[in-house]
């Protein structure tokens, strides 16, 4: 098939809407550098269909949210654009959440799947991509407790609200191979780990940890009256800290030690930590994983829901990047790369000196693409969340812009070091309905020279581990910045038909719910599976490298502006 952008008239961002304004065309970061506009989609063209294979950039899904007790089925005529009836002069995409039950689908196969309300969420998952840069929506929110609108990313590897394809996957961020790395004890392994190698035909790099990353721009809950309302911008990251690093629920730590949570967080005058989340208690039971979820956001505010707001987070992978939102172009909250490194803390007792550390993450890398929806339960605001019946909700987006620096532009579901097509294209049942058109036939991928060089360097890492035996595949051989026991293991993916891989598994949405003053924070959309294809890693070696002296402690750091 002739890739559909083969015949367009030349444009410096096949990705981007004719209607961005020419001023829109950059914009400036954090860091003071300009970054260009690489995709953009104004809602202006009223008669949109994004029924799957209607829309090049958006698929608008046909599905039962059966994640987190949702109570809605995502259809997608509850999705149009058209004019914003309070503001006139603005055309917006609306996504109408009513009370109207439909019976269809559920994401793991499932038939017959009844909902009590309808609502709608769009992605480009398989169709645009991008991996770091500025990320922003101009929105305004629903009115009514019970409703969960989102503005986020998800890793393409996976694809949200599809449970089978996330297992062990959600939300790993981590390419090491590492023997004491400690996992609550019914959490699933990472699907694609560092220490596997890979057959050549798989798509994937032999010993390079993948996951299905997930950044939130935006999750947020009005009150029935438009009072005391909330927003909060979010990461959620796999593996998760020890017990020993997590703090209790309504705690925020100050110092290193027992429950100092992460490095080299900070706030704004506006911004403060959601510390009613810190991701499932150690020992739930989490079908899909148990991951961290970092947090923070705005509170008491009263016009979420009656203007438009503008959401942005900045994502700038590597280790010197940072994640942080900016709402309204107020710094609200954000961490830099050193919060993701491993730090440990250390005591000394009579006994001797004994260590804690965390495992070493990385800023998510993965291509992400866009997801936007309202979810619907009483999970967001308590029992009687929906008794306001404010129907029909209505969140408007009036744009989604993304941006890249020029010598960093990185566009595409599958680049040369973290690709995802031939994966995806081998494990299609794991993925729902299959999207059209796919981005590969909408726009050429650009990717910088630095991501070839990275793929360079990791086939030739796994060309050495290759050649040498097992017992000499040392931390240093896999490059790793692990510092005690590494496990190196040889594993492959089994096929789902040889394991046994269905499960039955209990909602654990209960454990997701905390209630923090009148609005109520509430967390996860995390994709709760009752199957997924396991590997049997078998364990080869390990190997012990001491800690130097001056690796000994860790620093804590909490960097937090005085607020008004």
């Amino acid at each position: 098939m002739m890739a559909l952008w083969a015949g367009a008239a030349a444009h410096d961002c096949c990705w981007c809407d004719k209607n961005t304004p020419e001023s829109e065309m950059t914009t400036v970061g954090r860091d003071k550098a300009t970054y260009d506009l690489v995709f953009s989609d104004e809602f202006n063209e009223e008669g949109r269909d994004f029924a799957n294979g209607k829309d090049t950039k958006w698929t608008a899904l046909k599905i039962g949210d059966t994640s987190n007790h949702g109570a809605a089925f995502y259809l997608p005529e509850q999705a149009k654009v058209g004019t914003d009836p309070n503001f006139t002069d603005i055309s917006a995409l609306v996504i109408t959440t009513a009370n109207k039950p439909f019976t269809g689908d559920g994401p793991e196969g499932e038939t017959d799947v009844f909902m009590p309300y309808s609502s709608a969420m769009l992605q480009t998952w398989n169709k645009f991509c991008f991996t770091g840069g500025i990320l922003e929506f101009r929105a305004r929110q629903p009115l009514g407790a019970g409703y969960w609108p989102a503005l986020w990313a998800f890793g393409n590897l996976g694809r949200a609200v599809y449970q089978p394809s996330n297992t062990g996957l959600w939300p790993w961020s981590y390419d090491e191979c590492d023997a004491d790395l400690e996992l609550p004890p019914n959490d699933p392994p990472q699907r694609i780990s560092a220490c596997m190698d890979q057959p050549d035909d798989s798509g994937l790099h032999p010993f390079q940890g993948r996951g299905a990353t997930e950044l939130d721009v935006l999750e947020g809950a009005v009150s029935n009256d438009g009072e005391h309302s909330y927003v909060v911008g979010s990461l959620q990251l796999s593996p998760g800290l020890p017990k020993y690093f997590k703090p209790p629920m309504f705690t925020f730590p100050t110092r290193e030690g027992a429950g100092s949570w992460y490095t080299g967080l900070s706030f704004g005058g506006d911004g403060l930590p959601n510390n009613g989340w810190y991701g499932p208690p150690w020992g739930s039971s989490c079908p899909t994983g148990c991951p961290d979820a970092l947090s923070g956001g705005i509170t008491e505010k009263n016009t979420l829901h009656s203007r438009y707001w503008l959401y942005r987070m900045e994502w700038i992978p590597g280790p010197e990047g940072h994640i942080s939102w900016i709402y309204d172009g107020k710094f609200i909250w954000g961490m830099d790369a050193s919060s993701f490194g491993e730090y440990s803390v250390c005591t000394k007792t009579n006994l001797g000196e004994t260590c804690k550390r965390t495992p070493s993450r990385m800023i998510p890398q993965e291509p992400m693409s866009l997801v936007m929806n309202t979810a619907i339960g009483t999970w967001n605001g308590g029992a009687g969340a929906l008794d306001g019946k404010h129907w029909p909700a209505l969140f408007f987006i009036d744009y989604v812009r993304v941006y890249q620096k020029k010598e960093d532009t990185n566009v595409g579901c599958n680049p040369p070091d973290f690709p995802t097509k031939t994966y995806i294209e081998k494990n299609k049942e794991l993925f729902g309905e299959w999207v059209t058109p796919t981005g590969y036939e909408t726009c050429p991928e650009q990717y910088p020279d630095a991501a070839y060089k990275n793929a360079e360097a990791i086939k030739a890492r796994a060309a050495k581990l290759r050649l040498v035996s097992v017992d000499q595949r040392t931390p240093q051989a896999y490059g790793f910045a692990g510092k005690a026991q590494v496990l190196l293991s040889l594993g492959t993916q089994q096929p789902a038909s040889t394991v046994s891989s269905s499960r039955s598994v209990a909602p654990i949405a209960a454990l997701l719910m905390v209630v923090v003053g009148v609005a109520g924070f509430t967390w996860r959309r995390a994709s709760l599976a009752s199957s997924y294809s396991a590997y049997t890693p078998s364990v080869l070696s390990s190997l012990t490298e001491p800690l130097a002296e001056d690796e000994l402690s860790g620093e804590y750091q909490l960097a937090q502006e005085a607020r008004p």
